[in-house]
């Protein structure tokens, strides 16, 4: 696809957005603490497939688990994450999905990152917390947090891995179709959350 800023190639641009599924009751947990992780893959505003797998509540196979969605479908120019963690603190290492897929990352979320909550709650809740707290310590390093204005109002924040963050300024405003969220995560957004609400209901429990 050449050399060309990913904002001037917007109508040839695959992006894969993945995001985490609502978490389960508490009964769900008793079989097994899992959840449903969407990718998505769209070309603009048109969504051109998407595949999924169940992750682990509190896991560490999210990562391993987006690389396979990703094996699933047409290779993205590009992935966006919702968070670093989803599935409660099961972590999407977004250094890990660049190195295995050799594509940019970008990271947008609502709200700004507090990662002094997130390091306390790491520390008081998970003994290998280190591990998973050596994602955010390396975000923080190489990916500074990116403050962005948008149409509706109130900013998003974004983390960018091998693309500037001007760049990743620019791509995520043009993906903007409603609300705040760029079109790929908010549909993979709605999509996640049907589909773990559909899991609860089929095994019987209350998502």
């Amino acid at each position: 696809m050449g050399l060309a800023p990913y904002s001037n190639r917007l109508e040839e641009l695959k992006v894969l957005a993945v995001e985490g599924g609502r978490l389960p009751s508490v009964s769900f947990k008793a079989r097994g603490e899992k959840t449903v992780l969407v990718g998505v893959l769209m070309r603009r505003f048109r969504v051109v497939d998407l595949s999924w797998r169940l992750i682990e509540i509190d896991g560490l196979d999210a990562t391993e688990k987006a690389i396979e969605i990703a094996s699933d479908l047409p290779s993205p120019d590009l992935i966006m994450l919702g968070s670093v963690t989803c599935a409660g603190f099961n972590i999407l290492n977004p250094f890990k999905l660049n190195e295995k897929l050799g594509v940019p990352v970008i990271v947008v979320v609502k709200e700004k990152p507090n990662n002094e909550a997130v390091y306390s709650a790491l520390i008081k809740h998970f003994p290998d917390w280190k591990e998973r707290w050596r994602v955010f310590e390396e975000l923080a390093e190489k990916a500074p947090i990116r403050h962005v204005k948008v149409e509706e109002g109130n900013p998003v924040y974004l983390e960018a891995i091998s693309i500037s963050g001007e760049e990743a300024e620019k791509t995520i405003k043009a993906f903007l179709k409603w609300g705040r969220l760029p079109e790929p995560l908010r549909v993979a957004e709605i999509i996640a959350k049907g589909a773990s609400r559909s899991l609860f209901k089929t095994l019987g429990l209350h998502g």
